[in-house]
């Protein structure tokens, strides 16, 4: 689980709207608890809410990599074997 105030680094192999690609491959802050899918359109998973320039967008935990707190306990259910190999 990450952390509310928890700075991230979002990876760059995160698929998102046009409107939150801006916060691919930068720093976020979470800014809410860990949630369910949004709706059924969305993959499984755990999601945040995360800031970045005055904007919140949401995000997978698994594109998710704390910085501010380094061990945050992510299960290994968190990340893909791809993002496992990177």
């Amino acid at each position: 689980m990450i952390k509310i105030g928890t700075l991230c680094y979002v990876v760059p192999s995160c698929l998102a709207s046009p409107l939150t690609r801006q916060a691919v491959g930068r720093i976020v802050e979470v800014v809410s608890a860990p949630y369910e899918a949004p709706d059924w359109t969305y993959l499984p998973g755990t999601y945040y809410d995360v800031a970045f320039e005055g904007w919140t967008f949401f995000c997978r935990s698994d594109k998710l990599r704390p910085i501010s707190d380094p061990g945050a306990d992510l299960s290994e259910a968190d990340y893909s074997e791809t993002e496992r190999a990177a």
